[in-house]
């Protein structure tokens, strides 16, 4: 005989059921009249405040829903080849502008958290949230006289998730058995893909230790901040950080009006990442705008320590070698690095491969200054290498997405921004640690390692290595 938990579970897979139908429902009906309206002609003004009211609608739904649909209408809203203006503008607010949780909800939520009232274990506790966002709130809070912000997961989330996630499967299923084709196993990618970053982005404890690690990594750069925690005030669910102060670096104007230099300040950015992949192999890896805060003294904050990303020591050393080989022109050393890497498969003809990073070493010489003709170039050698297929490693993979995303943050302050042709002078300088004090330990003898101090202190080859590297990781991440 069945038990009453495993018997209410399809009432409330069939509750859930309805309640998704009915808060679309209105959406529906405002996408068909749309439609028919459109079909007999109706003036643009019309269709569009038919539009403007149905975006706004869905984007409500999406928020009303839950976690997984506001992560699905984030998906959506940088569609802009997909979907229409107004349902573009009003999805892309599901970012970092979710309805929040009201605070007589937040309250006893914490309260169970701590296991003491509210108001024991702050000073003070601000009511209103500074952000929300799918899956967390964050509040300002002062405790044992410091200012500190408490982030924590909403309510019911992990339990939603999870039913949410089983009814998706549970409908893909059946779409699977009316029409099975090869759609809905990509759509099992996707439902898989969202679940694993969820519970990664929802493990508060973990993202604590990621926030303390990261701290002591980049206590010695300087212009860079990570602010600590508050081990106190820190369960599985909730996690309590310093304070800090400052704008979201997507705040141009306000960072232009305090006279900081923005190029510098992009090229620390870029130093910051190009450090944490290469000398530390572990790496802050979600870069959008807003996980940055600037300050007033050009000073950077790193927010939101949820995902986090590592370099194996295997990758970081093979880069390392092919770092030096380059340097000294061994292009037979370089080869062999591409094919341990894993970017070049085993029955990847090796002379032709020594053919291309030959001519891809010149590709600096032939092109002087114009990076952007460099990749260009890099295009039409790889087009040219038709038994070349290089592949991105698995640990790699995620670095390279990061080139795209730094790319979008600095785009801010200029558009068409790109990691090589404006971000040499912090890749230069992450590149040069990287050979002259990286990793591991006894690869390089002590002889070697006075050489290449020679060779980085003209600069020359810093920038030429750089530049390389740069360009060819660009490329790939297209």
């Amino acid at each position: 005989m069945s038990s009453p938990a495993k018997a209410a579970r399809p009432l409330r897979l069939l509750g859930r059921t309805l309640i998704i139908l009915l808060t679309f429902l209105p959406v529906l009906w405002l996408v068909t009249r749309r439609l028919l309206w459109a079909t007999l002609g109706s003036a643009p003004p019309h269709l569009a405040a038919l539009d403007a009211r149905a975006a706004r609608r869905l984007r409500e739904a999406c928020e009303r829903l839950g976690v997984i649909f506001v992560k699905l209408g984030q998906l959506l809203g940088v569609r802009a080849d997909f979907l229409p203006a107004p349902y573009v503008a009003q999805l892309a607010r599901l970012q970092d502008s979710v309805t929040p949780v009201a605070f007589h909800q937040v309250k006893p939520t914490l309260e169970r958290e701590f296991g003491l009232p509210l108001n024991l274990a702050f000073d003070a506790f601000d009511e209103t949230p500074l952000a929300t966002a799918s899956i967390g709130q964050v509040h300002r809070a002062r405790y044992a006289g410091r200012d500190v912000v408490v982030k924590f997961l909403r309510p019911d989330t992990r339990e939603l998730l999870t039913l949410d996630l089983r009814l998706l499967r549970l409908w893909a299923g059946l779409g699977r058995r009316i029409d099975p084709r090869r759609q809905w196993k990509l759509i099992d990618d996707i439902l898989d893909a969202i679940e694993a970053g969820f519970f990664e982005e929802a493990n508060f404890a973990a993202e604590r230790d990621h926030a303390e690690r990261l701290r002591e990594q980049l206590a010695g750069l300087p212009g860079v901040y990570v602010p600590y925690t508050v081990p106190a005030r820190c369960t599985a669910n909730v996690l309590t950080l310093e304070f800090c102060s400052g704008v979201r670096i997507a705040n141009v104007e306000q960072i232009r009006a305090w006279g900081i230099d923005t190029d510098a300040l992009l090229n620390r950015l870029v130093e910051l990442y190009a450090r944490m992949m290469l000398l530390d192999g572990y790496y802050h890896a979600d870069p959008h705008p807003g996980n940055f805060l600037v300050q007033p003294d050009g000073t950077l904050v790193l927010l939101d320590f949820g995902l986090v990303r590592e370099l194996s020591e295997r990758t970081r050393r093979t880069l390392y070698d092919a770092a030096r080989a380059a340097l000294s022109g061994d292009i037979g050393r370089v080869v062999e690095c591409l094919y341990a890497s894993g970017m070049l498969p085993p029955d990847a003809p090796r002379a032709e491969a020594e053919r291309f990073v030959a001519a891809f070493a010149r590709l600096s010489v032939a092109f002087n200054h114009d990076t952007r003709g460099r990749v260009t170039a890099l295009e039409d050698l790889l087009r040219g290498s038709p038994n070349l297929k290089f592949i991105i490693p698995p640990d790699l993979l995620y670095a390279f997405r990061l080139v795209q995303m730094l790319e979008g943050v600095a785009s801010n302050f200029r558009p068409g921004w790109n990691v090589v042709a404006d971000g040499g002078q912090g890749l230069t300088a992450a590149f040069a640690a990287f050979v002259l004090d990286g990793p591991p330990d006894g690869v390089a003898s002590p002889f070697d390692r006075f050489v290449d101090t020679l060779r980085f202190g003209f600069g020359a080859a810093a920038r030429t290595l750089a530049d390389r590297l740069g360009i060819l990781v660009r490329v790939l991440a297209r």
